[in-house]
């Protein structure tokens, strides 16, 4: 009688495989070198991380963490990053409260991208001193943060947020900023003295708030203003002697405002007439990548006979002599004299392939 043994056979023929070699684990996240800073770049992008991953390389230099579904970071999480890591992206995340505390751990931080949170606040409690960009876009800010501690801030993007208000010099603590970022805001007024000491600052972004006047001194202090952006806000006219005496622009957005065109704009109306080249559009929707000289794109929304009418095409009869003169002595062919750059380049910093920070200005010709 044959002895039949089924429950012993998986055992036997398991036992006859040859042993798996162990493998080490697929590491968390892709890495390659950053053709342009030639550091490790790690890309944690889009994995849908809770946390931030462990055993990253050791010489981490660049590392992705946007577009995952982070709640919140802390200085442990870092902590076995290099010191000189110097670029951290933590965009499009669920960040709601962050400190700069979290990131005491890599004093060699350059810049770091919070951008697409719906943060409500940031507590700069601890110095970082090497930090030269700080994108905060896109979340759900009220108040501007201290800013302390960032000695070498350039870069400060804070478009598409909530902030209704600034205090006077409130970019004291940033003395070198270059760019300032303040567009798609519900800012309704500015105080005289908000970028007072910004002397080093390129490009003013303003644009869609809700800005009903300027005080005349506003860019009293901002000597080396290359590009303005104003367009999109609710301004009526401009203060006389709002454009300081002298200055020269490369770009100034004037455009999507109600202006309103009686003698209160004959200010506005001459300072295009004699910067015409500098007075540009913005083509929506294209990340301000291109734009075109356009004088007469400045229109009059009101009164009702000056609806539509272009800024510099408006008679001020104002009592002025030679307002007629200027007038009929003014041609501006504008359908000749329109530029378009198609591929101007931005006055920011080269990024990472995976980084999303729009264009805030356009490249000095």
């Amino acid at each position: 009688m044959a002895v039949r043994f089924p429950a012993l056979l998986p055992l036997i023929l398991a036992a006859l495989q040859p042993a798996a070699v162990p493998t080490e684990p697929p590491p968390p996240c892709p890495w390659e070198m950053n053709k342009v800073k030639d550091i490790v770049e790690v890309n944690c992008t889009g994995q849908d991380l809770g946390a931030v991953p462990v055993s990253l390389p050791e010489d981490t230099g660049i590392l992705l963490l946007n577009a995952n579904r982070l709640l919140s970071v802390s200085t442990a999480a870092f902590q076995t990053l290099p010191e000189d890591t110097g670029i951290l992206l933590l965009n499009a995340n669920r960040l709601l409260f962050i400190s700069t505390a979290t990131f005491q751990t890599l004093p060699a931080l350059q810049v770091l991208d919070l951008s697409d949170n719906g943060l409500q606040a940031v507590l700069t409690e601890a110095a970082l001193p090497s930090l030269k960009e700080l994108l905060l876009s896109r979340n759900a800010l009220e108040a501007l943060p201290a800013l302390q501690g960032l000695p070498a801030l350039t870069r400060l993007a804070l478009a598409h947020n909530k902030l209704q208000a600034l205090a006077p010099a409130a970019f004291r603590a940033v003395l070198q900023l270059q760019d300032l970022d303040l567009r798609g805001n519900a800012l309704r007024t500015l105080p005289e003295d908000v970028f007072m000491g910004l002397r080093a600052l390129k490009d003013l972004d303003l644009s869609d708030n809700a800005l009903e006047e300027l005080p005349r001194g506003l860019l009293q202090d901002l000597v080396t203003l290359e590009t303005l952006w104003l367009s999109g806000n609710r301004l009526r006219a401009l203060p006389s002697g709002f454009f300081p005496e002298g200055h020269l622009f490369a770009y100034v957005f004037l455009t999507e405002n109600p202006w309103h065109c009686d003698c209160d704009l004959v200010y506005l109306r001459s300072w295009i007439l004699r910067n015409e080249g500098s007075v540009y559009e913005p083509e929506r929707g294209l990340g301000k990548t291109k734009v075109e000289v356009a004088p007469e794109k400045v229109l009059c929304q009101s009164p009702s006979e000056h609806l539509q009418k272009p800024i510099i095409r408006f008679k001020p009869n104002c009592g002025h002599v030679g307002d007629a003169e200027e007038e009929e002595e003014y041609e501006f062919h504008y359908e000749e004299s329109t530029l378009i750059y198609p591929l101007l380049a931005s006055l920011s910093p080269v990024y990472p392939p995976s980084s999303e920070e729009p264009t805030t200005a356009p490249h000095t010709p």
